[in-house]
């Protein structure tokens, strides 16, 4: 369960407990104080979203990991390969060293080939469970920055900033923060920071160009400025092109004799679209000498999508500094939570006018996340006039013990015929829970809302499949 409170007002109720949880995860409530006061806390909360996204991309991993374990191997020409990592058996380089890179071994090579490159290479096989506790402790890190994280292969992610919840200046100054305590677990991280994860990616590779340390922020507006003084052949080394394409992404789960099951969502094989298509499209342009994305930008989509199918309209736009693409939570939280707590014994229209803040606010949550529910839960706490007598129980050694009266809580769930992150229905239905289970005589002192049954709304991007196409012409 993933919990989000709203907001403190400037009148907050600060006697519930919290001694429990982190600075960060703290329970914060709306209180019935001043409309102005809670448009003030709600923009100083909300003041430095949609910030853009962060990629993170680590460079030689398993090298790192396996010169920790051998520091013999420090400033040695040696791969990390799969199975064995004998160059003798059948396997690929998952990493080289930057003495190996030197001598043309690059990752994805087969060992053997790597061997005859130079056969005075060390081959070192990889040794998974010793990299998942520093991989685990290296996500933990990334989740401190943001609740929405996209992992991808080796140790990159995609870190959307619209989900972060720690103050910070600029989106560079957090990229530097983030890039230093990386460089303090022994890893280089280029940190690229951008609208779209295919900019911010490309920006990432330009990291350390020009004296800049690890760190590139490319400011809304100039994407398609620095996108056009790069090369086409940047393209190959964006590691988020390799992922599989989904045949189909279901938004909703499938409804098999009356029972919902969450949708699959990157299960379905790929159309085998990878790498390989997108150098084959580098390959062509260069043969009609077009090697920069400034020379991209000056063509024409039409042209693109006839010759290159669909393929050719992404790198169109890329070039022309349009990037879409959104980061997509690797697993989406089983539900999410918000709660107003009342400084007097609210009536029941006050109730009800808390549920509608905390159903805009939920709603808010879900689409910043690209999330919908399908279960809506309330939970109302009725205030008691009277004060219950602790009771008196006997522990294990025999000594009593005072005891508190359990809070009584009234409330039920209701399963909704589809999923949404509609504000306008989850207010709906949540107000219908209230009216089923609220009592004229009753006053509230706490009510909570819950979204469970959370399923990713946004299918994740990929690169679109290239089409069969024949041999270019010289009209493009």
């Amino acid at each position: 369960m993933q919990q989000f409170n709203l907001p403190p007002s400037l009148e907050d109720d600060r006697t519930h407990d919290t001694g429990t949880m982190s600075a960060v995860q703290q329970e914060q409530h709306y209180t019935t104080s001043s409309p102005v006061s809670q448009a003030v806390a709600h923009v100083t909360e909300r003041g430095h979203v949609r910030q853009g996204i962060m990629h993170v991309r680590i460079q030689h991993f398993y090298c790192t990991q396996e010169e920790m374990f051998d520091p013999s191997l420090r400033g040695q020409c040696f791969v990390v390969g799969t199975g064995t990592g004998r160059p003798n058996e059948p396997g690929r380089v998952i990493d080289a060293s930057p003495a190996a890179i030197r001598l043309g071994i690059t990752p994805g090579m087969p060992l053997r080939r790597a061997h005859r490159i130079d056969a005075r290479t060390r081959f070192v096989p990889a040794s998974y469970d010793r990299y998942q506790p520093f991989l685990q402790h290296l996500y933990e890190r990334y989740r401190v920055y943001s609740r929405i994280i996209e992992s991808r292969p080796i140790a990159d992610a995609f870190i959307d900033l619209c989900g972060c919840e720690i103050p910070f200046d600029s989106p560079a100054s957090l990229a530097e923060r983030l890039c230093a305590e990386i460089a303090e677990m022994g890893l280089t991280a280029l940190i690229g920071v951008a609208n779209g994860k295919t900019i911010a990616e490309l920006a990432a590779l330009m990291s350390r160009k020009d004296g800049r340390q690890g760190v590139l922020h490319i400011p809304r507006g100039r994407e398609a400025a620095f996108v056009q003084t790069l090369p086409l052949s940047l393209l190959l080394q964006l590691r988020s092109v390799e992922a599989e394409v989904p045949t189909m992404l279901p938004e909703l789960g499938d409804q098999r004799e009356g029972k919902v099951t969450r949708p699959i969502q990157v299960e379905g094989k790929s159309e085998h679209r990878d790498a390989v298509a997108l150098a084959e499209l580098v390959a062509h342009l260069r043969d009609f000498g077009i090697t920069t994305f400034a020379q991209v930008a000056t063509l024409t989509e039409e042209g693109l999508l006839r010759r290159l199918g669909r393929l050719g309209t992404w790198v169109h736009h890329v070039a022309r500094g349009e990037d879409i693409s959104l980061v997509v939570p690797d697993t989406p939280p089983l539900s999410q939570n918000a709660r107003v707590r009342f400084n007097h014994a609210a009536d029941a229209n006050e109730t009800c006018a808390a549920i509608r803040r905390l159903a805009d606010y939920l709603s808010e949550r879900l689409r910043e996340q690209r999330l919908k529910g399908q279960a809506i839960a309330l939970i109302l706490w009725p205030h008691r006039t009277h004060h219950e007598t602790r009771k008196l129980v006997m522990d294990e050694e025999g000594e009593a013990v005072a005891v508190n009266p359990p809070e009584e809580t009234i409330g039920g769930q209701m399963i909704l015929s589809r999923h949404t992150d509609e504000a306008d229905i989850i207010a709906h239905h949540s107000l219908m829970l209230f009216a089923h289970y609220h009592d004229p005589t009753y006053r509230y002192q706490q009510v909570q809302l819950r979204i469970g049954d959370i399923i990713t709304a946004a299918p994740s991007y990929y690169l679109p499949p290239a089409r069969p196409h024949s041999r270019l012409t010289r009209k493009l």
